[in-house]
């Protein structure tokens, strides 16, 4: 039997929490019946399916994802079903001054897809991954809440606040639109200080990536140790040639999806 196929839903929906439409794509596995096979009968093959909750970079979209890499071929050689919603330049945050998208992301998005769709509940069937902007979002979400996810991982992800409004000034001129320049490193929106209050015990896995010439290498590697000190052997580093690009975060994405399979979710 050939690979199970999947499908595509583009959905545009209100969200109460931003007071306008937004744009959600989601990959679906077809149903399978105890044999196998897809499922003539669709109400015999509903199952809850385990979920990656994708998030993209600063500039990108619900569709950006799927434009510049293969998640959709993954997503069907895994059987997975991967969420990918649009956030625009919010960084995943309350803004100071804008919409409320940490609060769209952590609490209606999850509650509006899994009423729409199978999506499985079970921290043991979540996890949460982002590319430079949207991995600062997948850290932020994991060390917030590591009893809702099985495992995180970040692709070039921006892991210092402080660091990146200073160097990519050009890139974010809007960047105290969406924090309080005063508050960067001592409350919820820093990722020190959520990995001080991520509990001794908890069994989060986390995976982080660089490139060997990425812009955001430096805070990266800096932030390493401590990842490493607070997950010890749930912690994974891995580093590619390459520069902060999709070329390199393609690249990364079939390692992030075999590193799920081989620890996360269960074998397929």
């Amino acid at each position: 039997m050939g690979v199970a196929p999947m499908s595509v839903h583009y959905n545009n929906f209100y969200a109460n929490t931003l007071g306008r439409s937004v744009n959600v794509n989601v990959i679906l596995p077809e149903p399978l019946n105890p044999t196998g096979e897809v499922a003539a009968d669709y109400a015999s093959g509903h199952q809850l399916l385990p979920t990656i909750w994708l998030l993209h970079g600063l500039g990108g979209d619900a569709t950006t994802w799927l434009r510049n890499t293969t998640i959709e071929a993954l997503a069907t050689q895994y059987r997975v079903a991967v969420v990918m919603p649009q956030t625009e330049r919010g960084f995943y945050t309350d803004m100071v001054s804008g919409p409320k998208y940490w609060t769209f992301l952590t609490r209606e998005l999850p509650e509006r897809l899994r009423f729409m769709f199978p999506l499985s509940e079970a921290p043991a069937d979540n996890v949460v991954v982002g590319n430079s902007m949207g991995g600062y979002g997948a850290l932020r979400w994991a060390l917030t809440y590591p009893d809702r996810f099985a495992a995180v991982a970040a692709l070039s992800p921006v892991t210092d606040l402080g660091r990146f409004r200073v160097e990519q000034a050009t890139m974010m001129p809007d960047f105290d639109l969406a924090f309080d320049p005063q508050h960067l490193e001592d409350s919820p929106v820093s990722l020190g200080y959520l990995l001080a209050r991520v509990p001794a015990d908890t069994d989060l896995r986390v995976l982080m990536t660089t490139g060997s010439q990425d812009m955001l290498r430096a805070m990266d590697v800096a932030m390493r140790p401590r990842l490493a000190a607070k997950f010890g052997n749930q912690f994974t580093w891995d580093e590619l040639p390459g520069r902060h690009d999709w070329p390199l975060w393609n690249q990364q994405l079939g390692m992030v999806m075999h590193w799920l399979y081989r620890g996360t979710f269960k074998a397929i």
